[in-house]
């Protein structure tokens, strides 16, 4: 698993051996960031599961302003940790590593004020976890104006409705992994 773009170009990142934690597939990292390039610039980002920290990494490399990771595993805390200073990050206001499950943080994310111009979700492959996201997302607001929200699912799971305030903009099949992407429409 590398940095594929930008400042952290090449660099090596390290993945637990983990079944519980799945990294993004190189390809499926590619195609993601591609569409975001052109937001990508000054954004906040909000790495939700962040697991190695490989898509929060990539979002910083490619020039996000601030980057913040939810992750609930130690292990995979340290982890994270250790890739961005490999990248030549730390931990600062800008670059943050929250140890929470990322479900629950999001029930309470609306006390930090913070709204994020992209939100990056790659949870467990499980039937329900994709809505409980777009619901949560959605009702604490999370999403900038014009904010994208792309989620990481099996390929075979139902996509959910989205709830109020966002609408499906894409969705796409690498495999055995689906990538939704998300925009952010604000409350009608």
């Amino acid at each position: 698993m590398r940095v594929i773009a930008g400042s952290a170009r090449g660099r090596r990142l390290l993945c637990l051996n983990d079944r519980r934690i799945r990294p993004t597939q190189d390809r499926v990292k590619e195609a993601v960031f591609s569409s975001l390039a052109p937001r990508l610039s000054g954004s906040r980002v909000l790495d939700l599961f962040a697991g190695s920290g490989a898509l929060g990494i990539e979002a910083l490399s490619r020039g996000a302003d601030a980057v913040v990771f939810v992750e609930m595993d130690r292990e995979a805390c340290d982890l994270i940790r250790r890739n961005l200073q490999a990248c030549g990050w730390a931990l600062s206001d800008e670059v943050r590593l929250v140890q929470a499950d990322a479900l629950r943080w999001l029930k309470t994310a609306n006390t930090e004020a913070a709204q994020y111009d992209i939100i990056l979700a790659d949870p467990p492959y499980m039937e329900g976890v994709e809505e409980e996201i777009l619901a949560l997302v959605s009702h604490e607001a999370l999403l900038a104006p014009d904010g994208i929200l792309v989620i990481e699912s099996g390929a075979r799971q139902v996509k959910p409705e989205p709830p109020e305030g966002l609408y499906l903009s894409k969705a796409k099949v690498y495999g055995d992994t689906k990538i939704s992407q998300y925009n952010w429409k604000g409350k009608v």
